[in-house]
């Protein structure tokens, strides 16, 4: 009740005060903002996504009501319009970064929502753009996945190299173990892998897959070794190429689960992330982004 009235008269003085907003955001989960929602409704009479939208705006304002939306709200949201585009780069995000529980998630919430089947709506845009691509097979691999502890590690790393000896890729082992293996053991096989064959399992993918199918391999390998390093894989991505968008999405699916170790995992990778927020994005739309990824 007292962020629902911080909010209320933040939005009621003469010019919105935006830094009030953004520290209820930033102290609030998303399941905790779904609580502000219900009580600002109960006290004001309205509900606070039509009162938001009309005081703040930009890239700040996608963050905010996002954030009021609920998570899986937002990412079925998210997926319905990489659908309607047929936006592969997102698709690529969205798929990618979800585990075994998130796709049960998209998957009922997105029947419940739109009276359609999701794997049936991405399946159809990703094979009419492009049906044979190792990317599709991936991805299309992904939204089935079942994970399992294998008990073999050093054979999955054998597997895997062999898969990539020769001239051609075996595309279907790194799928079939990308898609099964926990993220527990996949760090087992990357780390034999790289100690018996003198190569790290990343830079094998950099060798083997090109274009798209490289960077959608290495966005799962990166998932897999760590979520959070996933995550990190597509914020430096999109900065680099100005998706403000990705950003934004990233930002409001992922800050509760990886903020609290952002920072490390991003220096280790790519460098100072404030200061890349803070080179890359202006005004609101970055002070929510330092703020919400703990960046400041």
């Amino acid at each position: 009740m007292i962020f629902a009235n911080e909010i209320h008269i933040a939005c009621n003085r003469t010019g919105t005060d935006e830094q009030s907003i953004l520290n209820v955001i930033s102290q609030c989960s998303m399941e905790d903002l779904q609580l502000v929602s219900r009580a600002y409704y109960v006290s004001f009479g309205k509900p606070i996504y039509h009162l938001l939208k009309n005081e703040i705006s930009g890239k700040f304002r996608e963050i905010i009501l996002g954030s009021f939306e609920g998570r899986y709200q937002y990412w079925i949201r998210q997926i319905r319009e990489a659908i309607k585009a047929a936006d592969q780069k997102a698709f690529i995000e969205l798929v990618i970064m979800g585990n075994t529980y998130d796709w049960f998630q998209i998957k009922q919430q997105y029947f419940n929502t739109y009276d359609r089947n999701v794997v049936d709506d991405i399946l159809k845009v990703l094979n009419n753009i492009a049906k044979n691509a190792d990317w599709v097979k991936l991805l299309s691999g992904w939204i089935f996945q079942m994970r399992y502890p294998r008990c073999q590690p050093e054979n999955d790393a054998d597997e895997l190299y062999k898969a990539a000896k020769g001239a051609g890729t075996d595309v279907n082992t790194f799928i079939r173990l990308f898609c099964s293996t926990t993220n527990e053991e996949f760090v087992q096989i990357a780390r034999i892998y790289q100690e018996k064959y003198k190569i790290p399992l990343r830079q094998t993918i950099i060798i083997e897959f090109s274009g798209k199918s490289e960077k959608v391999f290495l966005l799962a390998h990166d998932y897999l070794i760590s979520p959070t390093k996933g995550c990190c894989w597509i914020i430096n991505n999109s900065i680099n190429c100005s998706r403000d968008k990705s950003l934004v999405d990233i930002t409001v699916l992922f800050r509760d689960q990886y903020s609290s170790e952002i920072l490390q995992v991003y220096k280790e990778s790519f460098g100072n992330l404030t200061k890349e927020i803070k080179q890359h994005c202006t005004g609101w739309f970055e002070k929510a982004l330092l703020s919400l990824w703990k960046a400041q």
